[in-house]
């Protein structure tokens, strides 16, 4: 019998400014995780270098190709949070998705930006797009942090299919029973599970507390972590999700007239 695929979400201590620290960290996290061939890994926002617009922590990195040679090496899916720079040198608070050959299948340029993100001359560019990327098991969408206070993007990616949504973040502690409360909600809003990945630890502006967690259809909390570095794990159920929403017509009785638009990326 062929296993079910898995949703492991890491929730590294991010060491500040550290990309050679954090890999290793890393690292160490996925082979406790132990995943299986075909399994998705998710970590969490700006994992190679912690969440920061400082130009010089954010340029010359290779991270793409870091994550590309743990997914082959693994043979799993990847989904990463780090700083995408592009032809002009501009950045944006990016999360890539790997297959299990390392190729690369979407880079999610997040929407929502945070105030310090979107201040100052080493301001983020904002994303304008939504992913969808079709792992054969599950069609999943790839949000970070800020995002998840915006159900209407949420909404916007049901309707457009997805199924899964993968959310990395770098949420302070202090605003932790928000981060517990929306994203149950974000599942129930849309009958779909939600996988999510914070950090913990500190940087010099806040302490972070974790709770990394996996969410069914219903709202079930299925597994959740503590604020050490650690994982979660569960297999995703195909026939729960399905079933639910076939029997529990919320997704079918949306009006499409009150969406907004964003631009959809199948891959």
């Amino acid at each position: 019998m062929i296993p079910v695929p898995r949703f492991i979400a890491l929730q590294p201590e991010v060491r500040w400014h550290d990309r050679a620290g954090n890999y290793a960290h890393i690292l160490t996290l996925l082979d406790r995780a132990a995943p299986r061939s075909g399994d998705f890994v998710l970590l969490p926002e700006m994992c190679d270098t912690g969440w920061t617009t400082e130009r010089a922590a954010l340029q010359g990195g290779h991270t793409l190709e870091w994550l590309a040679d743990v997914s082959r090496t693994h043979n799993i899916w990847l989904q990463a949070g780090f700083a995408h720079e592009d032809e002009g040198g501009k950045f944006s608070n990016a999360a890539a998705i790997l297959n299990p050959i390392g190729e690369v299948k979407a880079i999610y340029k997040k929407h929502f930006l945070f105030p310090g993100e979107r201040e100052g001359e080493n301001s983020f560019a904002a994303g304008r797009a939504l992913h969808i990327v079709d792992c054969g098991f599950a069609k999943v969408c790839p949000l970070v942090c800020y995002d998840l206070r915006f159900p209407e993007l949420w909404r916007i990616a049901a309707h457009a299919g997805a199924e899964v949504f993968t959310i990395g973040a770098a949420w302070p502690a202090k605003r932790q029973e928000h981060w517990r409360q929306l994203l149950v909600a974000r599942a129930i809003e849309n009958q779909a599970y939600v996988v999510a990945s914070n950090r913990v630890g500190s940087d010099p502006t806040h302490t972070y507390a974790g709770g990394a967690v996996i969410i069914d259809p219903h709202g079930t909390r299925v597994i959740e972590g503590d604020a050490s570095a650690m994982h979660v794990s569960a297999p995703f159920e195909r026939g729960a999700l399905d079933a639910w929403r076939r029997d529990f017509g919320a997704l079918r009785d949306l009006d499409p007239s009150l969406l907004g638009h964003s631009e959809i990326v199948h891959s």
